[in-house]
Order: structure tokens, then sequence, then C-alpha cells
């Protein structure tokens, strides 16, 4: 017999079909349903519908023509399965780990850079392997350098993704001897070694990308100080750097203010950059949640950097009527009444906002400035106790942050999206757990960390839950009829970095002896996750 396709007389090609569909199908190549507002194959994906429209947006498969128009003799590329990791990159890893609520432009800068630039190219593929590895093992556990029993696959898809990964930081080190690589490429190196190191559970030095993106950014801006307008945007020279990438780095100087002990100059610095002109420029209703959230984000920059001022340079002994404390006092009144304009401006846009990645956004807005509110109202108080008022807030945290999960990305049914940059749920929760003392909201906040390991940043959700149980065990000793009397409460915990990539860290806080004094003991603890 003949075969069927030997059978069929060959056509002869037609024209190119013209593609119909939303931008981003278009840009992958795929069908489209053509759905209005947003098409059900970005929903399912969990990316963010470009419209039918022509909008100047991220097109990752055209980004990655290098791949897709030349024969592997011409690639950049050594081998077919290089190529395969860098795709799944370009249609999956780029759109989990990286922010999902910004133009794309930096997905876009990175893989531009493959064209030119080895050390970004080799991350980018070594990044690809370790999704794949993700996908495969289903545990952070055996992503982590131990001599761990592993499946073949997985274990073969992890050696290639740290043997990439070294190709990678050569090639940066080479790069760097020879001449000195302009900013918007040092702070892309910064982003591509934080997100392997923080997804591999090397968070001491994921840590030490935060300081050194965010040093490299304040040095730049030194030489814009004269700028009038410095203050109402974050780049001073968005053809150099684009606020973009700025704005991931201010994202992770928030997360950081919450994670470390003390504050470096340059990451409280870039905090308050901004003041309260931009704020001031607030529209009395937003157009879309997208619009929001770049006043969001500069409220919750302000806010942090109220905060981190207290810590820094506010205590019990600074006096009521210094010119610190009428500052923080002023700045306080403001945030909270910038809050209330932000909220008025975003119920319009919540009663419209449509399913996928809009309501994923809207609810983490939500979740963020909900927990962000209740920081700002309690943090130049001196007693714990305060924190018990708010517990109807807490509460509503805690369901946000589980809406919020709820409504997470999934590209892939073996593999929901466990590791990103930004912060999702585990800093509302870290926070719920260590200042509220209601022992169902608390428990229910420590669970949820708990019981979905993820990385969001440098911050590890396994890591905060164990943090919390002994937090939460320290204070209960003193419980008196199911409440924590306020002298028995902590201010805080802290913990040593240095061996925060071997999953183990000493931790350390201060709790008072007895109601009758002021003196202060030190408890500790060893753990390890």
């Amino acid at each position: 017999m003949i075969p069927e396709a030997e059978a069929r007389p060959k056509q002869r090609k037609s024209a190119p079909k013209v593609r119909t569909g939303c931008a981003t199908c278009r840009s992958r190549r795929v069908k489209c349903d053509e759905g209005k507002p947003a098409c059900q194959r970005c929903i399912k994906l969990g990316v963010k519908c470009d419209g039918y429209g022509p909008v100047f947006k991220f097109k990752p498969v055209q980004s990655a023509m290098l791949v897709r128009s030349t024969s592997l003799s011409k690639s950049p590329f050594a081998n077919p399965q290089e190529r395969q990791y860098f795709d799944l990159f370009c249609a999956r890893t780029g759109y989990d780990i990286f922010p999902t609520f910004d133009s794309g432009r930096t997905r876009e800068r990175l893989l531009e850079s493959c064209h030119f630039n080895p050390a970004i190219r080799h991350a980018i593929v070594a990044l690809g392997a370790l999704d794949k590895t993700a996908e495969l093992v289903q545990s952070f556990d055996k992503m982590s350098l131990t001599p761990v029993e592993r499946d073949a696959a997985a274990n073969e898809h992890h050696k290639n993704a740290l043997k990439q990964y070294v190709k990678a930081v050569k090639h940066m080190a080479a790069d760097a001897s020879a001449k000195k690589p302009d900013l918007r490429t040092m702070l892309l190196t910064c982003l591509l070694i934080l997100a392997f190191e923080s997804w591999t559970g090397n968070m001491d030095l994921a840590l030490n990308q935060v300081h050194a993106g965010i040093r490299l950014i304040q040095e730049w801006r030194e030489e814009y100080k004269n700028d009038q307008d410095k203050f109402t945007r974050l780049s001073p020279a968005p053809y150099v750097v684009e606020d973009d990438l700025i704005q991931i780095f201010c994202r992770l100087a928030v997360q950081h203010s919450f994670f470390a002990d003390g504050h470096a100059p340059e990451l409280h610095a870039v905090l308050g950059n901004e003041g309260p002109r931009f704020t001031r420029s607030m529209p009395e209703t937003f157009s879309d949640v997208f619009e929001a959230g770049t006043y969001y984000n500069g409220i919750i920059r302000r806010g942090v950097y109220l905060i981190t001022t207290h810590s820094a340079y506010l205590g019990p002994d600074v006096r009521k009527d210094s010119e610190i404390w009428l500052w923080a006092m002023k700045e306080q009144e403001e945030i909270q009444a910038d809050v209330w304009r932000f909220n008025k401006a975003f119920e319009p846009v919540l009663q419209k906002v449509t399913d996928g990645p809009e309501k994923h956004y809207a609810l983490f807005i939500q979740l963020s400035l909900a927990i962000g509110y209740i920081g700002l109202c309690t943090h130049l108080a001196t007693d714990e106790s305060i924190h018990d008022q708010y517990n109807p807030v807490y509460k509503r945290v805690v369901y946000l942050a589980k809406e919020v999960m709820k409504e997470l990305p999934v590209t892939n049914k073996t593999r929901p999206s466990n590791f990103c940059f930004d912060t999702r749920v585990i800093v509302p929760l870290w926070v719920v757990g260590l200042k509220c003392r209601e022992p169902t909201i608390r428990r229910d906040a420590i669970n949820m960390l708990l019981s979905n390991p993820r990385r969001e940043g440098i911050w590890d959700s396994v890591f905060a839950g164990k943090v919390l149980q002994w937090a939460m065990a320290v204070e209960e000793e003193f419980m008196e009829h199911g409440c924590v009397p306020g002298w028995a409460r902590l201010g805080g915990v802290k913990w040593s970095g240095a061996e925060l990539g071997a999953k183990r860290a000493e931790l350390v806080c201060l709790q008072r002896v007895s109601a009758d004094t002021t003196t202060m003991r030190r408890r500790t603890k060893r753990i390890a996750w």
C-alpha cells in the first residue's frame, strides 16, 4: 500500500495566510478564539491579552527570531537542547518569573541582548533548563545542590541548568574585566543571577544581587542629582534604563525591608526617590488596573520608606517634638490620605475588572495595600497591643492572599507557577503571622505559608513559616485566657544570613522578662527547612 502521505498529491505553497486574533496569540503563532475583551487562551495561560489593535508590546517569538529563522549551524546555540530551553523561556518561563504587571519591556530587552551577549543568552538557557527541572521534580528540595535521589530526566535538566549557569558567570566575569558593560546590561545580569540563585534556594547570594543592582542605580542617579524633575520619575534617563527595570529593583528593595535586619543606605534611598510630588498627580479615577498599579507602587514605596526611616532614626528615646518625629507624623498623615484617594479612584476599576491577569493584579493591589495600611498606622506605636484592633483587617488579608493564590497564572497543569521576582503573598502573610496575635488568624497565615511552598524574590515561604512558628511559640508561652499579653509580645525576629543558602538559620529575638520590668532577655533558636 502507498502511505497516505505519499498518495496525497503535492500542493503548491499558497500565499501566506493573514493571521487574525489578539496580539499575544499572533506573536506566539497560535490559534486565537478572538474572545473579547480577552481571549480564553491568554486567560488559561495566565498572560495579559494584548487585544486586537496595533499595540507596542513584547513579542517573544519575534525577539527570538535568531532561533526560529536560522539553521542550527548559524545559531548561537550549541545543540537543539539549548534551543529548546531558550524556547521554553520565551514561551513560559519569562512570563512566570518576571513581573507580569509591567509592559514586558524587561523581557524584551533580555531577549534582544541574546543576539550579542553570550552571558545573558547562557543565563536564559539555564533558567529554561531550571524551569524544566521544576516541572518534573515538583519540589524545591530536589532543585538544590544536595545529594538527593532524583528522577533521571529531571537530574539531566538540572545538570544542564548548572552547566549553562557556569558558562554565563564566566562570560560575565570576562566582560567585567575586559570592559565596563552598560548599566542596562549590568542590571539585567543582576536579575538573571538573582533569579537562578533564588530559585535554587541560595537566598544569601540572591540578596547580594539586590544590593548590587540598587547600588548601581543609586550611583547612576547621582549623575542627575541636579535634575529638578528627578523626583517625578523613577528613571531620570529612560533612554538609558527604562522605568520598568528600575521598578523591579524598587520592588525588591521593598521585599528586602521586611527580610533583613538593618537597611543599607542605598536600599533606603531608592525607596525615597519620588517624594510626595508623584502621588499628588494621582487622577480622580484610574483608566484601568495597570494605571492604578503605577500609583500603588509609588504609595507602597513611600510608605516603606517612612517605616524604614522609623527603624533607622526613630525610637523610644526620640523626643515627640523633634524635627524627625514631626516629619514622620506629617508623612504618615499624607500617605494615609493618599491611600484613601487611591481607594476612591480604584473603586470604578474594580467594578469592571475582567478575569485573568487583570483580576489577579487587582486582588494583589488590594492585598498589598491592606497590609501596608496597617503597617503605616501602627509604625509609630510603642505598644504591640495596637495590632489587636486590626484583627478584622488581618483576617481580610489572609482571605485576599488565598484569592490571589487561586488567580496565580498556571502555565502548565503539571507545574503551577511557584517562583517569581515580585511579592505575591509571602510578605503580607509574614506580617500577619508576626503581628496578629488572634490564634485562628495567625495559624491560618502560617499554615498557608508552609502548605504552599513557593519563592518570591528573596523570600522562601517555608522559611517564613518556620520563623513564625517559633515566634508564635515564644509569645504563647505566656498566653492568658487565649490572649498574648502586651509585655510578652516580640517587636520582631532577626536571623543570620550566612547560612541561608544551606537552609539553616539562627533566630534571635528580645522579649521582656515579665510585666513588672522593662528588662529584656535574649531568645534564640536554630532552624532548618
